[in-house]
């Protein structure tokens, strides 16, 4: 085997590995932020304040309030995860004090929902996990 050919078969062999590299980690972005499962909450005894809905940058943004959310939900499974949650709008309105919400979440954020539920439609082994 030539010079030139070991170098080629190196460099192809490192860009493999690096593609390899990039897929898991896309992948897993993708796990922890798109893949959902459903969860339950309760929602806190007091409404949240009312704030000026910001964008990521901070800038207000016009005609928009927001009400933030600090969820403690169990999924199905029993496990539990805390995520916020930013309720938004021009005619936002809080979650009711005390009430049961279903949503669809992953690992990282609320992807649909929450949903203000009854508590009956909640699993009983998961209705006593909830605060």
């Amino acid at each position: 085997m030539n010079l030139n050919r070991r170098k080629s078969i190196i460099l192809v062999s490192i860009i493999l590995v690096l593609l390899a590299i990039i897929c898991v980690q896309v992948a897993r972005y993708y796990h922890d932020t798109y893949v959902t499962e459903v969860g339950y909450a309760k929602t806190s005894a007091h409404v949240p304040k009312k704030e000026k809905t910001t964008d990521d940058n901070g800038k207000i943004i016009a005609h928009s309030h927001s009400y933030i959310y600090k969820f403690y939900f169990v999924t199905k499974k029993g496990e539990r995860k805390t995520l916020n949650y930013e309720l938004s709008g021009e005619n936002v309105r809080p979650l009711k004090e005390n009430s049961f919400v279903k949503a669809d979440i992953s690992d990282k954020r609320v992807v649909r929902g929450p949903y203000i539920i009854s508590k009956s439609t909640i699993p009983d082994n998961i209705i006593h996990m909830l605060k």
